[in-house]
C-alpha cells in the first residue's frame, strides 16, 4: 500500500466516524476503513455516542457514572482534607528547646547538652560549640556588605504560568493519584455493573458478548479477582522485560548505539501497549492454546536456527518464547490489525484519566472486541454473519 492510499483510508475512516458521532451507524463490518489508525482512535467515542443515543442503556450508563463520580469526589475530598490537616499540624508545631533572640547588644549565653553558645560582641570571646565541634563565628563587621542586586525584570505571562505550574505540579500529581486510587476501589466493588453494560453495549457494536448471559449487578468483593489482576501486572512486567536483553545489544553499535536502543525500546513498549489493549477483550484470548509466538520471537528464532555456534542465542530464544507463551493469543490479535489497536491504545491512555476512566471502562473492552472481530479470519465474533 502506497502513502497516498494509506492517507485516503485514514481520511475515509475519519469521515465515517464523524457521521457516526452525529447520529449515523457504526462502520459496516466490511468497511474499507477497518485496520486504520483513525478507526481505532475514534471507535470508543463512536460506541459511547451510540450508548448515549440508546434509550435502554443511556440511563444505566449515566447513573453508574454519576454515582461513582459522587462517591469518588466525596471520599477523595475527605482523604485530601485529612492529609492537609495533618500537614498543617506539623507546620504549626513549634521547635523544642531554647529560643534566643539577640539584637546585637545583649550577650547570648546558651548551655544545653551538645550545644554551647557564648556571644558577647567581642570576637576573641565569641564561641559556638555543637556536639563538641567548634563552629566558626562571623560578625557583620568582618566582611563588607554586598552591593545591592539590580532589580529583576518582571516575569512575563508565560513565565508566571510556568512558575505556577511548577509550584502546583506536586499537588496536581497528588490529586490525580488520589482520585485514581479511589476510582480503582470503587470499580473493584462495582465492576459487575461494567460487565453488565459491556454485555449490552456489544449489541450496539455488532459483536457477540464475551459472556453467554449478562452478570447480576451487585456490590461484590473477590480476592480471586484481585489475585488475577496482580498476576496480570506481574506478567506484563515479565513479558516487557524479556526482550530488553536483545535490545540492549544495540548499545554496542558505535556512535548511534544509545539512540538506536532508545528508539527500539520505545517501539517495544508501544508494541506491548497495543497487545495489552487487545487483551481487554475476551475474544482476543480465543486462540490461547494454539496461537503462534509473536512475530519478533519467530523472526529471532529463524535467524539463529542454524549453526552450532549460535546455541546460546537459540537457548535465549526458547526462554523468550516460553516467557511470552501466556500472551501469544492477544499478540496475534494485535498483529492482525496493529494500526487500529495502537489508535485504540492512544485513546485508552487519555480515557484512563480520573473521571474519564469511569465513563470508558465498560466501552473500551467492547471497542477491543470489535477490532478483534474485524480482523478475525474465521469471522467468529460477529453477532450476526457479516455481509459479503
Amino acid at each position: 500500500m502506497d502513502a497516498k492510499t494509506a492517507v485516503d483510508r485514514e481520511r475515509d475512516a475519519l469521515r465515517v466516524h464523524r457521521e457516526a458521532l452525529r447520529g449515523g451507524a457504526l462502520p459496516a463490518t466490511t468497511h474499507p476503513t477497518r485496520g486504520t489508525l483513525v478507526h481505532g482512535l475514534a471507535l470508543p467515542l463512536t460506541i459511547g455516542a451510540a450508548v448515549m443515543r440508546d434509550r435502554d442503556l443511556r440511563g444505566p450508563f449515566l447513573k453508574l457514572a454519576a454515582v461513582r463520580a459522587l462517591l469518588v469526589v466525596l471520599v477523595a475530598g475527605l482523604l485530601f482534607a485529612a492529609g492537609n490537616g495533618r500537614a498543617n499540624d506539623k507546620e504549626e508545631e513549634k521547635p523544642q528547646g531554647a529560643i534566643v533572640t539577640d539584637d546585637g547588644v545583649k550577650p547570648v549565653n546558651v548551655d544545653l547538652p551538645g550545644v554551647h553558645v557564648h556571644l558577647d560582641g567581642k570576637k576573641e570571646d565569641d564561641k559556638v560549640v555543637v556536639m563538641g565541634r567548634d563552629i566558626a563565628v562571623q560578625t557583620t563587621g568582618d566582611t563588607p556588605p554586598a552591593p545591592p542586586k539590580p532589580p529583576a525584570a518582571p516575569p512575563t505571562t508565560l513565565g508566571r504560568a510556568r512558575d505556577a505550574l511548577v509550584r502546583s505540579w506536586a499537588r496536581v500529581v497528588a490529586v490525580v493519584a488520589l482520585l485514581s486510587a479511589v476510582e480503582a476501589v470503587a470499580v473493584f466493588f462495582t465492576r459487575t455493573w461494567d460487565d453488565w453494560l459491556s454485555f449490552h453495549v456489544s449489541r450496539l457494536a455488532g459483536i457477540r458478548p464475551e459472556m453467554p448471559e449478562p452478570p447480576r449487578r451487585r456490590v461484590t468483593f473477590s480476592a480471586r479477582w484481585l489475585f488475577k489482576k496482580l498476576r496480570r501486572k506481574i506478567r506484563g512486567y515479565v513479558v516487557f522485560g524479556s526482550g530488553i536483553p536483545v535490545l540492549a545489544l544495540l548499545q554496542i553499535v558505535p556512535v548511534v548505539g544509545s539512540w538506536a536502543f532508545t528508539a527500539a525500546l520505545t517501539l517495544w513498549a508501544w508494541y506491548w501497549v497495543g497487545v495489552f489493549t487487545a487483551s481487554k477483550s475476551a475474544h482476543a484470548w480465543a486462540d490461547d492454546k494454539q496461537a503462534a509466538p509473536p512475530a519478533m520471537v519467530r523472526s529471532y528464532r529463524e535467524r539463529f536456527a542454524r549453526g552450532w555456534w549460535w546455541w546460546p542465542l537459540r537457548l535465549y530464544g526458547r526462554i523468550w518464547a516460553w516467557a511470552l507463551k501466556s500472551v501469544n493469543a492477544p499478540a496475534a490479535a494485535f498483529e492482525r490489525s496493529p494500526a487500529s489497536y495502537l489508535g485504540l491504545a492512544l485513546t485508552r491512555t487519555v480515557l484512563s484519566l480520573p473521571g474519564l476512566y469511569l465513563l470508558s471502562r465498560p466501552i473500551v473492552p467492547v471497542a477491543s472486541g470489535r477490532l478483534c472481530a474485524e480482523s478475525d479470519p474465521a469471522q467468529r465474533f460477529w453477532a450476526t454473519a457479516p455481509g459479503p
